[in-house]
């Protein structure tokens, strides 16, 4: 929103929010306090919002997320920067869906996701859909990170390394879970990731032989391409 109209914004956000706690306060004295919850519970809800908003909180609004061919840089404001390469970038995706279930017909109401990156020397970032438009930037780190470490890594693994990605690790004879041991690549079925969860399944059994939750699994993308070249090779 441009500074000239922040103010009124900020003005028109306040004067809603105690116009919902003065209405729930007047139910609870004239009415009945069960009937005062919701306005006031509505009120609570938007002023943490409010309170998160670029708009009522300028340093908020100065934070500013680049994409540039060889990496990615964050401004927190107030001059704090990050920065990483995108050959060293280790990154941790969460997107979570609402979904309303209304006799068998689901209805995607909401998204909200997170991407999580750490740099060699231990820094890290949360990048949030904070910053709008995130079914694009989200992609393009994804995909970045990808062309600059799939190649690299796949010459390792074939070189005979083990590649680790958090609870799975990838070598020539197979894939590797904590507490599960190790699948040969003739046993695999799939690998893929359905409804927030990386699943490995093994031929011939009904049930997923290892299934863990997608934000744990470091540069997904470079995961699923390693596996699919040892699955398929």
């Amino acid at each position: 929103m441009p500074d000239k109209f922040r103010a009124l914004f900020v003005v028109g956000s306040l004067a809603g929010v105690a116009s919902l706690v003065t209405g729930g306060v007047l139910l609870g004295v004239f009415v009945a306090w069960w009937v005062a919850f919701y306005p006031l519970l509505i009120s609570a809800m938007a002023s943490a919002v409010l309170l998160e908003s670029p708009n009522f909180r300028r340093r908020l609004g100065g934070r500013r997320l680049h994409l540039f061919e060889k990496g990615l840089l964050v401004d927190r404001g107030a001059g704090r920067l990050f920065a990483v390469r995108w050959d060293q970038a280790i990154h941790y995706q969460a997107t979570v869906r609402e979904v309303i279930d209304y006799k068998g017909t689901k209805t995607s109401v909401s998204n909200a996701h997170t991407s999580t990156l750490v740099a060699p020397d231990g820094a890290k970032v949360h990048v949030s859909d904070f910053f709008a438009d995130f079914g694009t930037w989200a992609p393009l780190i994804t995909e970045a990170i990808a062309r600059a470490q799939v190649q690299q890594m796949w010459e390792a693994v074939r070189a005979g390394r083990r590649a680790g990605y958090g609870p799975f690790d990838l070598d020539a004879t197979g894939i590797t879970a904590k507490r599960k041991g190790t699948l040969p690549w003739s046993a695999v079925e799939t690998i893929d990731v359905r409804g927030g969860f990386v699943v490995v399944r093994q031929r011939e059994e009904p049930k997923a032989w290892a299934l863990t939750k997608v934000k744990t699994v470091p540069n997904l993308l470079v995961f699923l391409t390693i596996a699919s070249n040892l699955h398929g090779g």
